[in-house]
């Protein structure tokens, strides 16, 4: 009888198909990351939860740029234009306007949205390099009037961007503990929301139009009209990126809106993946993380990064998310 146990329970195990056991493993880890991120100010040093909040925010902003790389197959140099819009729209809204918090940010969302669509419908005529350098036009493009404008106090960037009030819940945003909390409600709210996209029909079109646009067209749907709305999407999702941002740091200036920082937001989602939701967040972690180990070793730590890339790219070519699905697939 036990020699017929054991005979069922191999057969058992053998008969879990490799997609299986890699969504058991992804539960294992999502679970066990959710559980962590709760615990984490509780259970570590200050520096951790800092750390952990530049990676949510960090995630978000790979999270709007993986809706146009992965889904989309538009690869853009432009999406930290959004970033810093989101947050000079709120800075101009509460410290110029005088707008309370809760006005700014869904008014400034607004704006993104509109000025996304426009800029989008520009960008989005071409494909490629050609796609990419014009959205790094129009980003160097915003990157100079935030230098030049008194609006947006020049170089100087804007100071004293407020919190959201949350005295009504008898809580401080101030308190590290609680904006930790607050960044951490937004980023699964926000990952949540672009998970649901990709997983719409929406989302079903644009990754047909980064398959092939010819045989998209030729289904009947709006090619152009489809990108546009993904190039809104994830300008969208870059300023929520960018008002957080503005709000831990209570500060604003035009390196935010650099070319350079887009560049970064490409390379987490490299570094993650670009085939699935999570390779974002995986990307902005083990990128943040590498930057600020690197940092404490050598003042050349740039360097140091690039060569790191290299490997990465070199070892896990579709992602280090891809290469963990592989490694379950493969486990006998």
């Amino acid at each position: 009888m036990s020699e017929e146990v054991t005979i069922a329970r191999t057969t058992a195990r053998d008969d879990i198909s490799p997609a299986a056991q890699v969504r058991r493993a992804t539960f294992v880890l999502a679970a066990s990351a959710v559980l962590g991120a709760l615990a984490l100010p509780w259970l570590s040093t200050s520096y951790a939860t800092t750390l952990a909040i530049e990676i949510m925010i960090a995630g978000i902003f790979a999270s709007g740029i993986n809706l146009l790389v992965g889904t989309t197959g538009l690869v853009s140099l432009g999406q930290g234009m959004f970033l810093g819009l989101g947050g000079y729209g709120i800075g101009i809204g509460t410290t110029v306007l005088g707008l309370p918090l809760w006005l700014s940010v869904p008014a400034t969302l607004v704006l993104v949205a509109i000025l996304a669509a426009a800029i989008g419908a520009v960008c989005t005529r071409t494909r490629g390099v050609e796609f990419l350098l014009i959205t790094l036009a129009f980003s160097q493009m915003f990157y100079g009037a935030a230098i030049k404008l008194r609006l947006t106090n020049g170089s100087d960037g804007m100071s004293g961007i407020p919190r959201p009030d949350l005295g009504l819940l008898g809580l401080n945003a101030d308190s590290p503990v609680v904006f930790y909390y607050y960044i951490l409600l937004v980023t699964v709210l926000a990952v949540a929301a672009v998970w649901r996209i990709v997983e719409s029909p929406f989302g079903s079109v644009l990754a047909a139009i980064r398959e092939s646009e010819r045989r998209a067209a030729a289904m009947g749907y709006t090619v152009s009209s489809y990108k546009v709305g993904a190039f809104v999407v994830a300008a969208v999702t870059c300023a929520v990126a960018g008002i957080l941002q503005s709000q831990y740091t209570y500060f604003i200036n035009p390196d935010s809106m650099s070319w350079q920082l887009s560049g970064e937001g490409v390379l987490m989602v490299i570094i993650g993946s670009t085939t699935t939701v999570a390779g974002p967040l995986v990307g902005a972690a083990v990128f943040v993380l590498a930057k600020q180990g690197l940092s404490v070793l050598t003042t050349e730590y740039m360097l140091f990064f690039g060569i790191f890339f290299m490997l990465v790219v070199a070892f896990f070519r579709d992602g280090v998310v891809e290469a963990f699905k592989s490694a379950v697939r493969s486990k006998p």
